[in-house]
C-alpha cells in the first residue's frame, strides 16, 4: 500500500479515464460516463489534498460547475457533452490524475475513493469549498 498502484492498474484507469472524457467531448456522452467525470474531479481533488498534487482548487471548481451546466442541459435537451470552452479544465485534471496514478501511493488511493462514497452518501453539493477552505 506504500507502492505506487501497480502500472497494469494504474494504466486501466488512465485509460478509462481518457476514454470517458473523449465520449464527453465528442458528444457521445452518457449519466454513467457524468457520473465517472464527477468521480474523477473529486478523486483526484481528494488525492491532491492527501498531498499528491498542485493544480489549483480554481481549475476544480470550474470543472465542477461545467458538469452542473452539462447535467442542466442533459435535463433539457437530452445532450450529455461538455462545453468546447470547458475542456482544457478536464484535460488538466486528467494530466494531474495521470501523475498521482504513477506517484501517489495505493493507501492514498483508497482513501481517497472512501471519502468519494463518503461524501457521495452525505447530501453536501461540494466537497470542494470545504475542504480547500481548510488550507
Amino acid at each position: 500500500m506504500l507502492l505506487p498502484l501497480p502500472p497494469s492498474a494504474a494504466q486501466t484507469v488512465a485509460l478509462s479515464n481518457h476514454l470517458t472524457f473523449a465520449a464527453c467531448r465528442a458528444g457521445a456522452g452518457s449519466a454513467y460516463l457524468f457520473n465517472e467525470l464527477i468521480q474523477l474531479v473529486y478523486g483526484t481533488f481528494f488525492v491532491q489534498d492527501a498531498g499528491y498534487g498542485n493544480t489549483d482548487v480554481i481549475i476544480y471548481a470550474r470543472a465542477e460547475a461545467a458538469l452542473e451546466r452539462g447535467l442542466e442541459r442533459a435535463e433539457v435537451e437530452r445532450r450529455w457533452n461538455l462545453e468546447a470552452a470547458d475542456l482544457p479544465l478536464f484535460e488538466a485534471l486528467l494530466q494531474q490524475a495521470d501523475r498521482q496514478l504513477a506517484s501517489a501511493p495505493s493507501y492514498v488511493h483508497v482513501a481517497a475513493r472512501d471519502r468519494l462514497k463518503r461524501f457521495a452518501a452525505s447530501g453536501r453539493a461540494s466537497p470542494l469549498m470545504s475542504t480547500a477552505a481548510r488550507h
